[in-house]
């Protein structure tokens, strides 16, 4: 589990460095928790290792959600070229509606098709971040709403240490990674982080998390 907690402290110290500077959203990240807790999950809904340790070790912060029935989850911004809703864990059935459980109301049918170990973790303009809680190491996916999902990193660490990268190379563009007029993203940027996700996740996945994050 060591490569995780590195990956996640990377990850924490560039939300905190961007949001400090540049965020847009108080009150509302991924924080480390004091001491571990036994988070609470739907007890249908299979955590893997990673997503035990994430959970346990790592609160979603979202205090508009507070004494509401507004669904819990942490904002992350890539500059202003995405942003990205992580469910908190109390809330992770709910974030799998329309997934894995279909239906306009309660009692929600459990989908024929979607696997019961993908487990959706946030989502991009409700497009998915699927990790399989079934495979090592918790390989990440994502999917276009209605899509079939597609892999964009062979672990939960490789893909919050894509994120923290993501996020460092915009806060050296002040956040403005995206053209305003084209609303194209800056061939400097891709310039500067592309060659880094490559060598972490390879030219294949790096392409799906670009192409999903619209960078």
């Amino acid at each position: 589990m060591q490569s995780l907690n590195t990956a996640l402290s990377y990850f924490i110290e560039q939300q905190d460095l961007y949001n400090e500077a540049y965020g847009l959203f108080s009150n509302h990240d991924l924080r480390p928790r004091t001491h571990s807790v036994q988070p609470e999950v739907d007890k249908r809904i299979p955590l893997s290792p990673e997503l035990q340790y994430l959970y346990s070790h790592y609160e979603m912060i979202d205090v508009r959600a507070d004494g509401t029935l507004k669904m819990k989850n942490a904002a992350v911004e890539i500059g202003d070229a995405a942003l990205l809703f992580f469910a908190a864990p109390e809330h992770l059935h709910r974030q799998q509606l329309g997934f894995r459980w279909i239906g306009m109301q309660e009692p929600y049918e459990e989908s024929d098709t979607w696997p019961s170990h993908h487990i959706v973790i946030a989502n991009l303009n409700d497009d998915p971040v699927i990790v399989d809680a079934g495979a090592p190491d918790s390989p990440v996916y994502v999917a276009f709403e209605g899509g079939e999902p597609a892999l964009a990193a062979d672990s939960l660490a490789d893909f919050f240490t894509a994120i923290g990268t993501l996020i460092e190379t915009a806060r050296l563009f002040a956040g403005e990674v995206k053209d305003e007029e084209t609303f194209e993203t800056k061939p400097e940027y891709l310039l500067q982080v592309q060659p880094k996700l490559e060598e972490l996740l390879g030219q294949k996945h790096t392409a799906r998390l670009l192409e999903y994050l619209s960078i």
